[in-house]
C-alpha cells in the first residue's frame, strides 16, 4: 500500500511539472552583478520613472527601470535590451525612449520598461526579465 501511494504521488507530481518547450528566445547568458544606487551612473534610479542601461551586461545590454518606491526588489524592472522578435539580427538591440519604453529599430515594436510587455504590434514575447534583489543601498541582478 505504501509503495502504491508513493508511486501515485510521484506520478501526479511529474505530470503537474510539464514543460511545453516554450522558452524565451533570448539566450540566457550568465549575469551576476551589483549596482550601488548612490553612484552617479545610477542616479536616475533614485526616482520613480528613472531608468538606465548597462550595455556590458546581459545578451545585448540591460535596462533597469524604477517602478515604485516601496523599498523592496519589486521597485525595479530589469530587462535585456534584445528584441525577442529579432534576436539574431543586427538591428535587434532595443533603444530606450523617454524613460518609458524600449523600441526595436527593426520594426518599431515598443516594449514598456515598467513590465517588459509589448505596447503595440505583434509580439509573442515580452522582454527577457532578470531577477533583482534590493537591500536599500544596492541592486543584485542575476538570472
Amino acid at each position: 500500500m505504501k509503495k502504491l501511494l508513493s508511486n501515485l504521488i510521484i506520478f501526479f507530481f511529474l505530470n503537474s511539472c510539464s514543460w511545453d518547450g516554450n522558452t524565451h528566445p533570448i539566450p540566457n547568458v550568465p549575469v551576476n552583478e551589483n549596482l550601488f544606487l548612490n553612484t552617479p551612473s545610477a542616479y536616475p534610479l533614485q526616482f520613480v520613472g528613472g531608468s538606465i542601461s548597462v550595455p556590458e551586461w546581459g545578451y545585448r545590454g540591460i535596462s533597469i527601470y524604477r517602478r515604485t518606491n516601496y523599498g523592496d526588489a519589486n521597485d525595479f524592472g530589469v530587462y535585456d535590451l534584445c528584441c525577442p522578435n529579432h534576436v539574431e539580427e543586427n538591428c535587434g538591440a532595443l533603444e530606450l525612449k523617454d524613460n518609458l519604453y524600449a523600441e526595436c529599430p527593426c520594426d518599431g515594436q515598443k516594449f514598456l520598461l515598467f513590465d517588459g510587455q509589448a505596447m503595440d504590434g505583434e509580439s509573442s514575447w515580452g522582454l527577457f526579465e532578470y531577477r533583482v534583489g534590493y537591500d536599500g543601498v544596492s541592486l543584485h541582478i542575476t538570472n
